[in-house]
């Protein structure tokens, strides 16, 4: 069993053991969930999973190993609530009550501290909140469960963050989802490659213990009984009968809240994290598939785009620079009606943005370019006014009397409290269509994850639920306000006949011109006089 284990999972499959479901002890063997953990880890790692698979109770043990097999190991485990804390506090006694070995020496420094004179070691157990660590404080292993019901999160993990060196510290988050939140941003960002983080989703039916024994008649009974109402018919190509059974126990515990299991017992990273409230798009073509690639940390595309024969059209919303609001392009294929590309980057500023954005496009042939001129736009579209196609850049109609002022207050698209809710019920009628009447269908995982959180305030604005981010939303909404004109862009481009291209102003084009309009020149036929006046 451990042969493919590392030194510490070897070490609790012989030292340690654990009370199984009867209430005996067994060996602590360990299960799918806590051997792909143990073999996968990298330092820096976040674990979004369902309830009961053990990850906490591995943690807890190979902290132990850890206090008894090396010298100054500093481990600190924090749970969200009292009781949770107690819970862990309990089974770490636990495992050093039933250790196989020499007992370990310890001693009891508080009801949370447990030290280890002999290799100067210690194991805090803590609440979220009840102490502060800062840079005084050194962490060697650092485990934060249940981290998205924490208390002011992201407020509480500075001063734990920098107690834990670099290179050699261990950081873990682990937690089921609870909407979304600081936890899911991380998750998403560590699942898609942009984040020195590692995500380890462990969804409920790859492992085993999640079934219930069925004899050949029983499950051959339950499959002629599948729950439509239950999703159980859609769910079969997937599950096998002894799942569905035991998926129909937990629905029933749950009374049948179909959100609820899927927070609880998420088959996919989507529905592990849900939002709390209605979604303005709640219809959307999303389709997970192999083809949305990472190109770099910041951009993925549809493979096989751009291609030569099709037309495109592309949104930006432009963020600041300061790792807040992302700067997104994402690009639309007219013919296709796909989502073919997504740049997303939060520390680059307005003015990169645009040379990034044109280096993008290039390659797509200078497509149609809508931009949000609020905010930092305006600083985006006035660099790209200069080294991107004028004609090929989006100008809202503008009410000004002079050239000068036209062309200073139109470029872009600018939202305002009329403009936007046309703008977002574009996107959304777009998104709601089926593809067979031009409807729009998107790869992207973070772009399905800020639709579903994309509401409308009680204030009667329009935007991302709180702590959610809606830059990707409002890029594809650029996007597709641009749809129609790049694809009149594209009719004229297509159907035009060659023309040579002259200069209207030179004296053979002006003769030309004249003798072409005769009578209906408007300058009087002089041929036949005698003088000019």
């Amino acid at each position: 069993m451990g042969d493919n284990l590392t030194t510490e999972g070897f070490a609790i499959e012989k030292l340690l053991a654990i009370s199984d479901k009867t209430g005996e002890d067994v060996d602590f063997i360990l299960n799918d969930a806590q051997r792909h953990l143990d073999t996968n880890l990298t330092g820096r790692d976040l674990v979004p999973k369902a309830r009961q698979e053990g990850v906490s109770s591995y943690f807890l043990a190979r902290y132990l190993i850890a206090c008894l097999g090396r010298r100054n190991t500093k481990a600190v485990v924090i749970s969200h609530d009292q009781e949770s804390t107690q819970r862990m506090l309990s089974k770490v006694k636990y495992y050093i009550n039933h250790f196989r070995g020499p007992a370990p020496v310890m001693h009891n420094s508080s009801a949370n501290l447990i030290t280890f004179p002999k290799n100067d070691s210690m194991f805090y157990i803590g609440t979220a909140g009840s102490r502060k660590f800062g840079r005084g404080d050194t962490i060697t292993h650092l485990h934060c469960s249940e981290y998205a019901y924490w208390p002011n999160p992201q407020e509480l993990i500075k001063g734990l963050f920098q107690a834990v060196p670099m290179g050699t510290g261990e950081i873990a988050i682990e937690s089921t989802g609870n909407g979304f939140n600081d936890y899911h941003r991380r998750c998403f960002r560590a699942y898609q490659g942009a984040s020195q983080w590692t995500c380890h989703f462990l969804p409920w039916h790859t492992f085993p213990e999640y079934s219930l024994p069925l004899e050949e008649e029983e499950s051959l009974d339950f499959m002629d009984r599948l729950d439509v109402d239950l999703e159980e018919d859609s769910l079969s190509e997937i599950l096998t009968p002894e799942q569905l059974a035991w998926r129909r126990v937990k629905l029933e515990e749950l009374d049948y809240d179909l959100r609820s299991f899927r927070q609880e017992y998420p088959m996919t990273l989507d529905e592990c994290f849900q939002a709390s409230g209605e979604s303005v798009f709640h219809r959307v073509n999303y389709v997970k598939t192999d083809l949305w690639q990472t190109a770099d940390s910041s951009t993925r595309i549809l493979e096989g785009h751009p291609r030569k024969e099709c037309t495109y059209v592309a949104g930006a919303d432009v963020g600041g620079g300061v790792s807040k609001d992302s700067s997104v392009l994402s690009v639309i294929c007219v013919e296709t009606m796909d989502q073919v590309l997504e740049y997303t980057n939060n520390k680059l500023d307005p003015e990169a943005f645009a040379y990034k954005c044109e280096s993008i496009l290039k390659s797509f042939r200078n497509p149609y370019l809508v931009v949000e001129s609020n905010n930092h736009g305006i600083l985006t579209l006035a660099i790209l006014n200069k080294i991107y196609p004028s004609n090929m850049i989006y100008r809202t109609p503008s009410s000004g009397n002079s050239v000068e002022e036209r062309r200073l207050h139109n470029l872009g698209y600018r939202t305002t409290v009329r403009s936007k809710p046309l703008m977002i019920g574009r996107l959304r009628s777009i998104l709601a269509h089926e593809k067979s009447q031009g409807g729009l269908t998107v790869f992207s995982p973070l772009l399905r994850d800020q639709l579903s959180t994309f509401i409308e305030h009680s204030n009667g604005k329009m935007g991302a639920q709180d702590g959610c981010d809606d830059d990707c939303v409002m890029a594809l909404a650029c996007a597709v306000t641009g749809i129609n004109q790049a694809a009149l862009f594209a009719e004229s481009a297509r159907y035009k006949a060659p023309v040579e291209v002259i200069d209207p102003f030179s004296f053979d084009t002006i003769v030309k011109e004249m003798r072409r309009g005769g009578e209906r020149f408007p300058v009087r036929d002089i041929r036949g006089l005698d003088t000019i006046h």
